[in-house]
Protein backbone atom coordinates (compact mmCIF):
# COMPACT_ATOMS: atom_id res chain seq x y z
CA UNK A 1 0.00 0.00 0.00
CA UNK A 2 0.96 3.89 -0.93
CA UNK A 3 0.92 6.79 1.49
CA UNK A 4 -1.43 8.52 -0.62
CA UNK A 5 -1.23 11.62 2.28
CA UNK A 6 2.30 12.68 0.78
CA UNK A 7 0.37 12.56 -3.04
CA UNK A 8 0.65 15.84 -4.94
CA UNK A 9 -0.40 14.21 -8.81
CA UNK A 10 -3.05 11.96 -9.76
CA UNK A 11 -3.77 10.32 -12.91
CA UNK A 12 -6.79 10.06 -13.93
CA UNK A 13 -9.01 7.91 -16.88
CA UNK A 14 -12.56 7.63 -17.98
CA UNK A 15 -12.76 4.15 -19.81
CA UNK A 16 -15.58 3.42 -22.02
CA UNK A 17 -16.16 -0.09 -22.16
CA UNK A 18 -18.89 -2.66 -23.74
CA UNK A 19 -19.66 -6.19 -22.43
CA UNK A 20 -17.76 -8.70 -25.19
CA UNK A 21 -20.34 -11.42 -23.75
CA UNK A 22 -23.10 -11.40 -21.40
CA UNK A 23 -22.89 -10.26 -17.58
CA UNK A 24 -24.10 -12.48 -15.32
CA UNK A 25 -25.93 -10.92 -12.45
CA UNK A 26 -27.00 -13.78 -10.24
CA UNK A 27 -28.20 -17.55 -10.56
CA UNK A 28 -29.82 -20.45 -9.22
CA UNK A 29 -33.22 -20.44 -7.25
CA UNK A 30 -34.26 -19.74 -3.27
CA UNK A 31 -31.19 -18.12 -1.68
CA UNK A 32 -28.30 -19.54 -3.74
CA UNK A 33 -26.51 -16.98 -5.48
CA UNK A 34 -23.54 -16.80 -7.95
CA UNK A 35 -20.01 -15.56 -6.83
CA UNK A 36 -21.11 -12.53 -8.48
CA UNK A 37 -20.80 -8.92 -6.51
CA UNK A 38 -23.08 -7.24 -9.15
CA UNK A 39 -26.24 -6.81 -8.40
CA UNK A 40 -29.46 -4.74 -9.66
CA UNK A 41 -30.36 -1.42 -7.88
CA UNK A 42 -33.59 -2.12 -5.27
CA UNK A 43 -36.03 -0.57 -8.36
CA UNK A 44 -34.87 -3.13 -11.19
CA UNK A 45 -33.75 -0.21 -13.49
CA UNK A 46 -30.33 -0.16 -12.88
CA UNK A 47 -27.16 -2.89 -12.74
CA UNK A 48 -24.90 -1.52 -9.82
CA UNK A 49 -21.17 -2.19 -10.29
CA UNK A 50 -19.31 -0.91 -6.87
CA UNK A 51 -15.66 0.45 -7.08
CA UNK A 52 -14.46 -2.53 -5.43
CA UNK A 53 -15.31 -4.78 -8.46
CA UNK A 54 -13.12 -2.44 -10.66
CA UNK A 55 -10.35 -2.03 -8.62
CA UNK A 56 -10.19 -5.52 -8.00
CA UNK A 57 -10.46 -6.42 -12.10
CA UNK A 58 -7.90 -3.55 -12.92
CA UNK A 59 -5.86 -5.40 -10.14
CA UNK A 60 -6.00 -8.54 -11.90
CA UNK A 61 -5.09 -7.17 -15.12
CA UNK A 62 -2.20 -5.52 -13.92
CA UNK A 63 -1.03 -8.61 -12.00
CA UNK A 64 -0.95 -10.11 -15.77
CA UNK A 65 2.28 -7.62 -16.54
CA UNK A 66 3.38 -6.32 -13.25
CA UNK A 67 3.52 -7.92 -10.23
CA UNK A 68 5.02 -5.22 -8.05
CA UNK A 69 2.64 -2.27 -9.24
CA UNK A 70 -0.13 -4.99 -8.59
CA UNK A 71 0.85 -5.02 -4.86
CA UNK A 72 0.75 -1.67 -4.60
CA UNK A 73 -2.69 -1.41 -5.24
CA UNK A 74 -3.81 -4.04 -2.46
CA UNK A 75 -1.94 -7.23 -1.00
CA UNK A 76 -3.65 -10.29 0.31
CA UNK A 77 -1.03 -11.52 2.59
CA UNK A 78 -2.14 -12.93 5.69
CA UNK A 79 -2.76 -10.13 8.72
CA UNK A 80 0.16 -9.90 11.06
CA UNK A 81 2.61 -9.95 7.50
CA UNK A 82 -0.11 -6.67 5.57
CA UNK A 83 1.16 -3.62 5.56
CA UNK A 84 -1.84 -0.90 6.66
CA UNK A 85 -3.03 1.55 4.45
CA UNK A 86 -5.18 3.09 1.94
CA UNK A 87 -5.01 1.65 -1.59
CA UNK A 88 -3.47 4.30 -4.04
CA UNK A 89 -6.49 3.44 -6.91
CA UNK A 90 -9.58 4.79 -6.18
CA UNK A 91 -12.43 3.74 -8.75
CA UNK A 92 -16.38 5.03 -9.21
CA UNK A 93 -19.06 2.63 -8.83
CA UNK A 94 -21.26 2.28 -12.27
CA UNK A 95 -24.91 2.57 -12.28
CA UNK A 96 -26.00 1.82 -16.09
CA UNK A 97 -29.53 1.93 -16.73
CA UNK A 98 -31.40 -1.19 -18.05
CA UNK A 99 -34.64 -2.33 -19.57
CA UNK A 100 -35.08 -5.09 -21.98
CA UNK A 101 -31.46 -5.64 -22.05
CA UNK A 102 -31.93 -8.41 -18.59
CA UNK A 103 -33.58 -11.39 -19.53
CA UNK A 104 -33.36 -14.85 -17.95
CA UNK A 105 -31.49 -17.85 -19.33
CA UNK A 106 -32.15 -21.02 -18.28
CA UNK A 107 -29.73 -23.62 -18.24
CA UNK A 108 -28.85 -27.52 -17.82
CA UNK A 109 -26.49 -29.17 -15.56
CA UNK A 110 -24.54 -31.52 -17.40
CA UNK A 111 -23.90 -34.90 -16.65
CA UNK A 112 -20.19 -34.69 -16.62
CA UNK A 113 -19.76 -38.68 -17.50
CA UNK A 114 -22.70 -38.80 -20.87
CA UNK A 115 -22.95 -35.11 -22.24
CA UNK A 116 -26.42 -35.11 -21.16
CA UNK A 117 -28.60 -33.36 -18.72
CA UNK A 118 -28.37 -34.26 -15.42
CA UNK A 119 -31.37 -35.12 -13.56
CA UNK A 120 -32.77 -32.40 -10.41
CA UNK A 121 -30.24 -29.71 -11.30
CA UNK A 122 -31.46 -27.16 -13.21
CA UNK A 123 -30.17 -23.48 -12.88
CA UNK A 124 -31.87 -20.08 -14.45
CA UNK A 125 -29.21 -17.10 -14.79
CA UNK A 126 -30.05 -13.85 -14.76
CA UNK A 127 -28.02 -12.05 -17.94
CA UNK A 128 -27.34 -8.97 -19.41
CA UNK A 129 -27.52 -9.19 -22.70
CA UNK A 130 -23.52 -8.58 -24.63
CA UNK A 131 -23.19 -5.06 -26.01
CA UNK A 132 -24.45 -3.10 -23.34
CA UNK A 133 -22.17 -0.09 -22.76
CA UNK A 134 -20.21 0.59 -19.67
CA UNK A 135 -17.98 3.33 -18.23
CA UNK A 136 -14.89 3.00 -15.60
CA UNK A 137 -13.57 6.34 -14.19
CA UNK A 138 -11.02 5.77 -11.75
CA UNK A 139 -8.16 7.80 -9.85
CA UNK A 140 -4.89 6.79 -9.13
CA UNK A 141 -2.69 9.17 -6.45
CA UNK A 142 0.88 8.66 -7.38
CA UNK A 143 3.57 8.59 -4.50
CA UNK A 144 6.60 10.84 -4.94
CA UNK A 145 9.39 8.39 -6.37
CA UNK A 146 6.61 6.86 -9.29
CA UNK A 147 7.28 8.28 -12.33
CA UNK A 148 3.85 9.85 -14.39
CA UNK A 149 4.88 8.12 -18.31
CA UNK A 150 5.34 4.65 -16.40
CA UNK A 151 2.51 4.46 -14.46
CA UNK A 152 0.33 5.70 -17.10
CA UNK A 153 1.97 2.75 -19.83
CA UNK A 154 1.33 0.38 -17.31
CA UNK A 155 -2.41 1.61 -16.55
CA UNK A 156 -2.77 1.07 -20.54
CA UNK A 157 -1.36 -2.27 -20.85
CA UNK A 158 -4.04 -3.21 -18.28
CA UNK A 159 -6.41 -2.21 -20.20
CA UNK A 160 -5.12 -3.72 -22.91
CA UNK A 161 -5.40 -6.81 -21.08
CA UNK A 162 -8.89 -6.02 -19.90
CA UNK A 163 -9.63 -6.14 -23.38
CA UNK A 164 -8.16 -9.55 -23.99
CA UNK A 165 -11.15 -11.42 -22.04
CA UNK A 166 -8.86 -13.36 -19.99
CA UNK A 167 -9.99 -11.43 -16.65
CA UNK A 168 -13.88 -10.57 -16.17
CA UNK A 169 -16.22 -9.42 -13.86
CA UNK A 170 -19.59 -10.58 -12.41
CA UNK A 171 -18.90 -14.27 -12.37
CA UNK A 172 -18.99 -17.51 -14.56
CA UNK A 173 -15.84 -16.61 -15.87
CA UNK A 174 -15.90 -20.80 -17.20
CA UNK A 175 -18.58 -20.10 -19.04
CA UNK A 176 -17.26 -16.77 -20.66
CA UNK A 177 -19.39 -14.11 -18.84
CA UNK A 178 -18.38 -10.76 -18.45
CA UNK A 179 -15.54 -9.86 -20.94
CA UNK A 180 -15.43 -6.58 -21.42
CA UNK A 181 -14.22 -4.50 -24.64
CA UNK A 182 -12.32 -1.39 -24.86
CA UNK A 183 -13.64 1.25 -26.84
CA UNK A 184 -11.30 3.98 -26.04
CA UNK A 185 -9.99 5.69 -23.04
CA UNK A 186 -9.39 9.63 -21.53
CA UNK A 187 -6.58 10.07 -19.44
CA UNK A 188 -5.23 13.23 -17.89
CA UNK A 189 -3.19 14.53 -14.85
CA UNK A 190 -3.69 16.38 -12.21
CA UNK A 191 -1.77 18.93 -9.79
CA UNK A 192 -3.44 18.53 -6.40
CA UNK A 193 -0.98 21.86 -5.23
CA UNK A 194 -3.46 23.61 -8.24
CA UNK A 195 -7.07 24.99 -6.71
CA UNK A 196 -8.63 24.78 -9.81
CA UNK A 197 -7.09 21.00 -10.74
CA UNK A 198 -8.36 19.95 -7.46
CA UNK A 199 -12.01 20.76 -7.68
CA UNK A 200 -11.67 18.55 -10.76
CA UNK A 201 -10.09 15.23 -8.56
CA UNK A 202 -13.84 13.58 -7.45
CA UNK A 203 -15.70 14.26 -11.03
CA UNK A 204 -15.48 12.84 -14.56
CA UNK A 205 -17.44 14.73 -16.34
CA UNK A 206 -17.13 16.81 -19.62
CA UNK A 207 -15.28 19.51 -17.80
CA UNK A 208 -13.24 17.54 -15.36
CA UNK A 209 -12.02 15.88 -18.41
CA UNK A 210 -10.94 18.42 -20.48
CA UNK A 211 -7.64 18.56 -22.20
CA UNK A 212 -7.52 15.25 -21.41
CA UNK A 213 -5.62 12.79 -23.86
CA UNK A 214 -8.26 10.22 -25.80
CA UNK A 215 -6.93 6.98 -26.82
CA UNK A 216 -8.24 4.08 -28.09
CA UNK A 217 -6.26 0.14 -27.89
CA UNK A 218 -5.24 0.62 -31.43
CA UNK A 219 -2.35 3.30 -29.92
CA UNK A 220 -1.85 1.24 -27.23
CA UNK A 221 1.20 -1.29 -27.56
CA UNK A 222 0.59 -4.70 -26.21
CA UNK A 223 2.76 -4.91 -23.04
CA UNK A 224 5.02 -7.94 -22.05
CA UNK A 225 3.12 -10.89 -20.36
CA UNK A 226 4.31 -12.09 -17.19
CA UNK A 227 1.29 -14.38 -16.77
CA UNK A 228 0.02 -15.88 -20.28
CA UNK A 229 -2.75 -17.26 -21.40
CA UNK A 230 -3.93 -19.19 -24.83
CA UNK A 231 -6.97 -18.53 -26.63
CA UNK A 232 -8.57 -20.95 -29.35
CA UNK A 233 -10.98 -19.41 -32.19
CA UNK A 234 -13.09 -22.07 -33.27
CA UNK A 235 -16.04 -21.80 -36.06
CA UNK A 236 -18.27 -25.11 -36.60
CA UNK A 237 -21.69 -25.60 -38.09
CA UNK A 238 -24.24 -28.27 -37.55
CA UNK A 239 -23.81 -31.27 -39.42
CA UNK A 240 -26.49 -31.49 -42.24
CA UNK A 241 -29.11 -33.80 -41.23
CA UNK A 242 -29.00 -32.74 -37.38
CA UNK A 243 -31.11 -30.93 -35.38
CA UNK A 244 -30.78 -28.74 -31.97
CA UNK A 245 -33.53 -28.08 -29.50
CA UNK A 246 -34.28 -24.90 -28.93
CA UNK A 247 -35.89 -23.00 -25.46
CA UNK A 248 -37.26 -19.69 -25.54
CA UNK A 249 -35.93 -17.42 -22.98
CA UNK A 250 -38.64 -18.16 -20.67
CA UNK A 251 -39.10 -21.56 -20.27
CA UNK A 252 -42.94 -22.97 -20.23
CA UNK A 253 -42.69 -24.56 -16.70
CA UNK A 254 -42.01 -22.91 -13.29
CA UNK A 255 -38.48 -22.33 -12.81
CA UNK A 256 -38.48 -21.66 -9.29
CA UNK A 257 -38.79 -25.71 -8.40
CA UNK A 258 -36.06 -28.38 -9.15
CA UNK A 259 -37.81 -30.87 -12.05
CA UNK A 260 -35.87 -34.36 -12.18
CA UNK A 261 -36.83 -34.04 -15.89
CA UNK A 262 -37.00 -31.40 -17.85
CA UNK A 263 -36.39 -30.27 -21.74
CA UNK A 264 -33.51 -31.30 -23.70
CA UNK A 265 -32.65 -27.91 -25.00
CA UNK A 266 -28.96 -26.78 -25.14
CA UNK A 267 -29.62 -23.65 -27.04
CA UNK A 268 -31.74 -20.81 -26.30
CA UNK A 269 -32.96 -17.69 -28.03
CA UNK A 270 -31.25 -14.74 -26.12
CA UNK A 271 -30.35 -11.47 -26.97
CA UNK A 272 -27.59 -9.13 -28.25
CA UNK A 273 -26.90 -5.21 -28.44
CA UNK A 274 -25.87 -4.42 -31.88
CA UNK A 275 -23.81 -1.79 -33.24
CA UNK A 276 -26.70 0.42 -33.49
CA UNK A 277 -27.51 0.18 -29.58
CA UNK A 278 -30.73 -2.31 -30.93
CA UNK A 279 -31.58 -5.42 -29.15
CA UNK A 280 -31.55 -8.19 -31.32
CA UNK A 281 -33.00 -12.03 -30.40
CA UNK A 282 -30.72 -14.26 -31.38
CA UNK A 283 -30.25 -18.16 -30.96
CA UNK A 284 -27.01 -19.05 -28.85
CA UNK A 285 -25.01 -21.67 -28.04
CA UNK A 286 -23.79 -21.24 -24.38
CA UNK A 287 -20.47 -21.59 -23.29
CA UNK A 288 -21.67 -23.41 -20.38
CA UNK A 289 -22.85 -26.28 -22.84
CA UNK A 290 -19.86 -26.19 -25.17
CA UNK A 291 -17.55 -26.53 -22.28
CA UNK A 292 -19.25 -29.29 -20.79
CA UNK A 293 -20.18 -31.65 -23.67
CA UNK A 294 -18.09 -30.71 -26.03
CA UNK A 295 -14.84 -30.38 -24.23
CA UNK A 296 -15.05 -31.84 -20.57
CA UNK A 297 -16.97 -35.29 -21.05
CA UNK A 298 -15.06 -36.27 -24.47
CA UNK A 299 -11.80 -35.51 -23.13
CA UNK A 300 -12.46 -37.55 -19.81
CA UNK A 301 -13.68 -40.37 -21.79
CA UNK A 302 -10.16 -40.18 -23.61
CA UNK A 303 -8.02 -40.06 -20.38
CA UNK A 304 -10.08 -42.69 -18.22
CA UNK A 305 -9.41 -45.10 -21.38
CA UNK A 306 -5.83 -44.43 -21.76
CA UNK A 307 -5.84 -44.77 -17.98
CA UNK A 308 -1.76 -43.34 -17.94
CA UNK A 309 -3.60 -40.10 -15.92
CA UNK A 310 -5.19 -39.51 -12.52
CA UNK A 311 -8.66 -38.52 -13.26
CA UNK A 312 -11.09 -38.79 -10.32
CA UNK A 313 -14.78 -39.81 -10.37
CA UNK A 314 -16.47 -37.50 -8.77
CA UNK A 315 -19.40 -35.65 -11.49
CA UNK A 316 -19.44 -32.63 -9.84
CA UNK A 317 -18.42 -32.39 -6.24
CA UNK A 318 -15.32 -31.86 -4.56
CA UNK A 319 -12.15 -33.63 -6.38
CA UNK A 320 -11.97 -37.44 -5.02
CA UNK A 321 -8.48 -38.18 -6.03
CA UNK A 322 -5.95 -39.95 -3.28
CA UNK A 323 -4.45 -36.77 -2.49
CA UNK A 324 -7.49 -34.56 -1.95
CA UNK A 325 -9.28 -37.44 0.39
CA UNK A 326 -6.43 -36.93 2.40
CA UNK A 327 -6.89 -33.18 2.73
CA UNK A 328 -10.27 -33.43 3.78
CA UNK A 329 -9.13 -35.66 6.69
CA UNK A 330 -7.97 -32.52 8.42
CA UNK A 331 -10.30 -30.08 6.42
CA UNK A 332 -13.88 -30.20 6.40
CA UNK A 333 -13.93 -29.31 2.41
CA UNK A 334 -11.97 -28.35 -0.42
CA UNK A 335 -9.04 -29.84 -2.61
CA UNK A 336 -5.83 -30.38 -1.63
CA UNK A 337 -3.31 -27.87 -3.37
CA UNK A 338 -1.30 -31.10 -4.23
CA UNK A 339 -4.35 -32.47 -6.26
CA UNK A 340 -3.05 -34.99 -8.44
CA UNK A 341 -6.29 -34.90 -10.72
CA UNK A 342 -6.26 -33.70 -13.79
CA UNK A 343 -9.78 -33.45 -14.85
CA UNK A 344 -10.16 -31.19 -11.97
CA UNK A 345 -6.65 -29.17 -12.48
CA UNK A 346 -8.55 -28.50 -16.13
CA UNK A 347 -12.08 -28.22 -15.85
CA UNK A 348 -12.41 -27.77 -11.92
CA UNK A 349 -14.26 -29.25 -9.25
CA UNK A 350 -16.14 -27.88 -6.03
CA UNK A 351 -13.31 -27.00 -4.11
CA UNK A 352 -11.54 -25.24 -6.79
CA UNK A 353 -12.14 -23.19 -10.15
CA UNK A 354 -10.56 -24.39 -13.26
CA UNK A 355 -8.37 -23.16 -16.31
CA UNK A 356 -10.47 -23.04 -19.07
CA UNK A 357 -12.90 -21.11 -20.08
CA UNK A 358 -15.68 -21.19 -23.37
CA UNK A 359 -17.48 -18.14 -24.95
CA UNK A 360 -21.16 -18.37 -26.13
CA UNK A 361 -22.03 -19.24 -29.80
CA UNK A 362 -24.18 -17.49 -31.52
CA UNK A 363 -25.61 -18.60 -34.73
CA UNK A 364 -25.38 -17.24 -38.20
CA UNK A 365 -27.68 -18.39 -41.11
CA UNK A 366 -30.04 -20.20 -38.92
CA UNK A 367 -33.09 -22.40 -39.99
CA UNK A 368 -35.17 -23.75 -37.87
CA UNK A 369 -38.22 -26.43 -37.45
CA UNK A 370 -41.05 -27.40 -35.59
CA UNK A 371 -41.40 -30.75 -34.94
CA UNK A 372 -44.05 -32.88 -33.28
CA UNK A 373 -43.06 -36.32 -31.43
CA UNK A 374 -45.35 -38.80 -29.71
CA UNK A 375 -44.47 -40.79 -26.61
CA UNK A 376 -45.64 -44.33 -26.52
CA UNK A 377 -46.59 -46.53 -23.73
CA UNK A 378 -44.20 -49.65 -23.50
CA UNK A 379 -46.69 -52.02 -23.42
CA UNK A 380 -49.99 -50.48 -24.79
CA UNK A 381 -48.12 -48.68 -27.78
CA UNK A 382 -50.55 -46.03 -27.19
CA UNK A 383 -49.90 -42.36 -26.90
CA UNK A 384 -49.08 -41.24 -23.48
CA UNK A 385 -47.42 -37.68 -24.45
CA UNK A 386 -46.75 -35.07 -26.92
CA UNK A 387 -44.44 -32.93 -27.54
CA UNK A 388 -44.00 -30.11 -29.77
CA UNK A 389 -40.35 -28.22 -29.93
CA UNK A 390 -38.77 -25.99 -32.17
CA UNK A 391 -35.23 -26.91 -33.69
CA UNK A 392 -32.50 -25.99 -35.42
CA UNK A 393 -31.50 -27.17 -38.03
CA UNK A 394 -29.29 -25.40 -39.98
CA UNK A 395 -26.21 -22.40 -39.00
CA UNK A 396 -23.13 -21.51 -38.43
CA UNK A 397 -21.21 -20.50 -35.22
CA UNK A 398 -18.11 -19.32 -33.65
CA UNK A 399 -16.87 -19.60 -30.43
CA UNK A 400 -13.55 -18.76 -28.54
CA UNK A 401 -11.87 -21.28 -26.06
CA UNK A 402 -9.49 -19.34 -23.15
CA UNK A 403 -6.56 -21.67 -21.10
CA UNK A 404 -4.98 -19.59 -18.44
CA UNK A 405 -1.63 -20.44 -17.74
CA UNK A 406 -1.02 -18.32 -14.95
CA UNK A 407 -0.62 -20.85 -12.54
CA UNK A 408 1.10 -24.64 -13.59
CA UNK A 409 1.85 -23.50 -17.06
CA UNK A 410 2.42 -27.48 -17.74
CA UNK A 411 -1.48 -28.05 -17.49
CA UNK A 412 -2.54 -25.53 -19.21
CA UNK A 413 0.32 -26.35 -22.01
CA UNK A 414 -1.28 -30.42 -21.91
CA UNK A 415 -4.80 -28.98 -21.89
CA UNK A 416 -4.16 -27.40 -25.02
CA UNK A 417 -2.27 -30.34 -26.51
CA UNK A 418 -5.73 -32.08 -26.27
CA UNK A 419 -7.91 -29.64 -27.45
CA UNK A 420 -5.74 -29.45 -30.59
CA UNK A 421 -6.72 -33.44 -31.12
CA UNK A 422 -9.91 -33.07 -29.83
CA UNK A 423 -11.23 -30.33 -32.74
CA UNK A 424 -9.06 -32.46 -35.20
CA UNK A 425 -11.76 -35.20 -34.41
CA UNK A 426 -14.78 -32.77 -34.81
CA UNK A 427 -13.90 -32.14 -38.62
CA UNK A 428 -15.93 -33.43 -41.52
CA UNK A 429 -13.20 -36.08 -42.73
CA UNK A 430 -11.99 -37.50 -39.10
CA UNK A 431 -12.65 -41.10 -38.26
CA UNK A 432 -15.09 -40.43 -35.17
CA UNK A 433 -18.55 -42.55 -35.30
CA UNK A 434 -21.32 -40.01 -36.71
CA UNK A 435 -22.94 -38.77 -32.96
CA UNK A 436 -19.89 -38.50 -31.07
CA UNK A 437 -19.37 -35.18 -30.75
CA UNK A 438 -22.72 -34.09 -29.88
CA UNK A 439 -24.57 -31.25 -27.83
CA UNK A 440 -27.84 -32.76 -26.59
CA UNK A 441 -29.65 -34.44 -24.02
CA UNK A 442 -30.99 -37.41 -26.18
CA UNK A 443 -28.93 -40.34 -27.18
CA UNK A 444 -30.22 -40.43 -30.64
CA UNK A 445 -27.28 -38.78 -32.07
CA UNK A 446 -28.72 -35.56 -32.57
CA UNK A 447 -26.89 -32.91 -31.88
CA UNK A 448 -23.97 -33.22 -33.55
CA UNK A 449 -21.10 -30.71 -34.50
CA UNK A 450 -18.70 -30.18 -37.20
CA UNK A 451 -15.54 -27.66 -37.18
CA UNK A 452 -14.75 -26.10 -40.40
CA UNK A 453 -11.41 -25.01 -40.45
CA UNK A 454 -8.46 -25.28 -38.89
CA UNK A 455 -8.74 -23.61 -34.96
CA UNK A 456 -6.63 -20.42 -34.75
CA UNK A 457 -4.43 -20.42 -31.55
CA UNK A 458 -3.10 -17.00 -30.38
CA UNK A 459 -0.40 -16.86 -27.21
CA UNK A 460 -2.63 -14.39 -25.14
CA UNK A 461 -4.80 -13.82 -27.69
CA UNK A 462 -8.04 -11.31 -27.77
CA UNK A 463 -11.10 -12.63 -28.23
CA UNK A 464 -13.97 -10.18 -30.20
CA UNK A 465 -17.41 -12.04 -28.55
CA UNK A 466 -18.68 -12.51 -31.98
Amino acid sequence: MADILKSNKVIKASVSLFLKTPLLLKSGYDDIFSDSTIEKTYDGENIHINGYVWASLLRRCLDRIDEDFYKKIGKYEPRKDRQEGVSPLWCESSFVPIKDELYIRPGNAIDRKYGAGKAGALFNDEIVAAGLGLKLNFNYFLTQNEKEDIVEKLFLGGLWVLNAGIENIGGGWSYGMGRLGVRDVRIKRLDLGNDRERKYLWRFDEEALSGAKKLSLENVEKPDIKKPWVTIHVEASILDGQMLSINSSYPAFNTSKSYAEYPDSFVYQGYRIDEKGELKAEYIIPGRTIRQALLSVPLERKLRTIGRDVICDSLGSFCNCDKCREHRKKNKSGDSPHCECLKCHWFGSGGKGGIVAVTDAYVKDGETEVIHRIQLCEHSMQNVNLFSSEYLTKGRFAFDVIIDKNEREEFGTRLEDELKWLFGQMKIDANAPPGWYRIGATSTATGQIMILKEPEIRDCGVIDGE
